[in-house]
């Protein structure tokens, strides 16, 4: 990811997390706060070939759990193993951070791992809605993961 500075050039860094008042990025171990003020834009990288939108990637493809089925099977089918799913539907933490998460299912793969990224070209390809996380970010995401669904609202049960 790049983060492009006011009056000075682009800054490449690991991770990004948007706050009310800028944004904290991480360079290696180091975690550090920036001025709203001071950036005039974050940039995501693109997979090699691909046009679409930055990621965190989310496509306006049409999503209901229901349809959970399909990305169950593709996984089965591909690795001769279940979905690791750490979360389907809504779940206690989704709760505590205010999240509805009823019509969504968190993946438990890295997005850069070989599931991962088979998991993400079948979901491009079957125009389902996603999100990947490569890390955590405090009260959106515990770790790396996809998240298969439309964004989570902040307005469930407040």
């Amino acid at each position: 990811m790049t983060i492009v500075l006011a009056g000075s050039g682009p800054m490449v860094v690991d991770e990004v997390t948007e706050s009310g008042d800028g944004y904290w990025y991480k360079r290696g171990n180091i975690s550090t706060f920036i001025d709203r003020a001071r950036v005039v834009r974050v940039e995501y990288p693109k997979p090699a070939g691909e046009t679409a939108a930055p990621e965190p990637t989310e496509s306006t493809g049409r999503w209901r759990l229901a349809d959970a089925g399909r990305v169950k099977d593709f996984f089965l089918t591909k690795f001769n193993r279940p979905l690791p799913l750490s979360a389907f539907g809504q779940s206690d933490l989704h709760t505590r951070w205010g999240l509805d998460h009823r019509n969504g299912m968190d993946v438990n793969l890295h997005p850069d791992s070989a599931e991962g990224r088979a998991l993400i070209e079948f979901l491009r390809t079957e125009s389902i809605p996603f999100l990947v996380f490569r890390g955590p970010i405090p009260g959106v995401a515990t770790g790396p993961h996809i998240h298969v669904g439309n964004r989570s609202s902040r307005s469930y049960g407040r």
